[in-house]
């Protein structure tokens, strides 16, 4: 394989990188101006405007950018069988009314961008696309902050403040989240880049509490112990691996013993209040005694509801469009038709990025992939977010045999600057 080919086969040529800046640019733009819509402080109007700019960048450069093309046979006929069946549950939804379709264009977490996010599968398997990709976190990170200074009085109210909790929410999964995946790829990024990652890690963690956000914490702690067995696979000291183990355990113990000695009014206090409180039994026996055999196997569509009154406020109807289980949010819209056919994509993908790979990224990428099965009970991941975008981009690089037999060192010396293009092509080509 010549040095050219290599180049091709993994960098992108200049007019495709800028159409790449493009499409983060417009991502950017249509995520930040619906994270701070969601706080109900600022004209909607001119944020629907941003996001419908950043939806006319976004759109035309994604069909420029990706490559509709898929070698391994089993992917191909489950993911297209997946692509069909996501088609079917939007036009089952689809109302052509104003409030309708301003909710599927404007709604990042539920309205229709969300069934689109499987296409990330066909992003270039290319490293500058993911060296891109870490920078878009960090910067969605850096917004993230912007936004926490901003609101810190409603993020610090007192109480059960349903407002504050929301905001938290939005912000935390929004913008937050991603940065996680920068800590499980720790290899390829400066100390100051992880430094910053472990930074939104502790806001986050800080502002899960203050406000008894459950699933948060769990969301933002689970990666710590995914982070932990990549240094222990990729780490033969000892020492390194005790001194590891004593700092995670010593971390655990003193959170542990804050949560069991806070006092009411102390910064564990909403989330001692709450304790082990059930929230989610009655929902989810609305949405068992609401279904209907036809609705397991098949859903209701990209608008499909369940009827339980009590929970929201300011309800109308009684009716739910959401569920807060993930599982149960995928049979309430795709049935078990489109829980099976995700499962039956990703879980493979996890044991080909863990056991059949040679680098950090793949094995990285297989564990965010187990990250979100977990994270499907206590959370929402399938939204138009970047959590769920680093899923489907870590599918595709789970089954990227040419990605997985990337070196471990090449990867290093690209990611972090020390060697350039040609030099990487270079390298890429002696190995073979």
């Amino acid at each position: 394989m010549n040095q050219e080919i290599l180049e091709d086969h993994l960098f992108l040529g200049r007019r495709d990188r800028q159409v790449l800046n493009l499409f983060w640019f417009g991502f950017i733009l249509y995520t930040a101006s619906y994270t701070i819509s969601t706080t109900d402080t600022v004209n909607y109007n001119v944020f629907q405007t941003f996001q419908i700019i950043g939806i006319f960048i976004f759109v035309p450069t994604a069909i420029h950018l990706m490559s509709y093309t898929i070698k391994n046979s089993y992917l191909q006929v489950l993911y297209t069988l997946y692509l069909i069946w996501l088609l079917v549950i939007v036009i089952r939804g689809v109302e052509f009314n104003y409030d309708s379709i301003k909710f599927i264009l404007f709604d990042a977490w539920f309205g229709v961008f969300l069934y689109l996010v499987p296409l990330f599968l066909f992003l270039p398997k290319k490293l500058i696309c993911y060296k891109q990709l870490f920078d878009v976190i960090i910067i969605l990170g850096v917004i993230y902050i912007i936004y926490d200074f901003v609101y810190i009085k409603e993020l610090m109210r007192a109480g059960q403040d349903l407002q504050s909790q929301a905001i938290v929410e939005y912000f935390s999964k929004t913008l937050a989240t991603p940065s996680l995946f920068l800590l499980l790829t720790y290899r390829y990024h400066t100390f100051r880049r992880r430094v910053f990652s472990i930074g939104i890690l502790v806001i986050t963690l800080f502002f899960a509490v203050v406000r008894a956000r459950r699933g948060l914490l769990l969301m933002e702690l689970l990666p710590l112990v995914l982070v932990y067995l990549l240094y222990l696979s990729n780490n033969s000291s000892k020492f390194f691996i005790v001194l590891m183990s004593i700092f995670l355990g010593g971390f655990l113990i003193m959170f542990g013993m804050e949560l069991f000695n806070a006092e009411q009014d102390g910064l564990f206090g909403n989330l001692m209040d709450r304790g082990l409180e059930d929230t989610r039994s009655l929902v989810e026996t609305c949405f068992y005694q609401d279904m209907s055999v036809k609705d397991w196997l098949i859903g209701r569509g990209l608008m499909g509801e369940y009827f339980c009154p009590g929970i929201d406020v300011n309800e109308v109807t009684g009716y739910r469009g959401t569920i807060e289980t993930d599982y149960l949010q995928l049979i309430l819209k795709g049935g078990l038709i489109s829980l099976s056919l995700f499962l039956l994509i990703t879980i493979p993908a996890i044991f080909k990025g863990l056991f059949n790979s040679n680098n950090l990224l793949s094995k990285a990428a297989a564990m965010w992939i187990i990250w979100a099965l977990i994270i499907m009970y206590p959370s929402t991941i399938h939204t138009f977010t970047m959590q769920y975008i680093l899923l489907w981009i870590a599918v595709g690089i789970c089954y990227s045999k040419t990605i997985r037999n990337i070196p471990e060192q090449i990867l290093v010396d690209y990611f972090r600057g020390s060697k350039n293009t040609h030099e990487i092509a270079e390298d890429l080509q002696n190995q073979t």
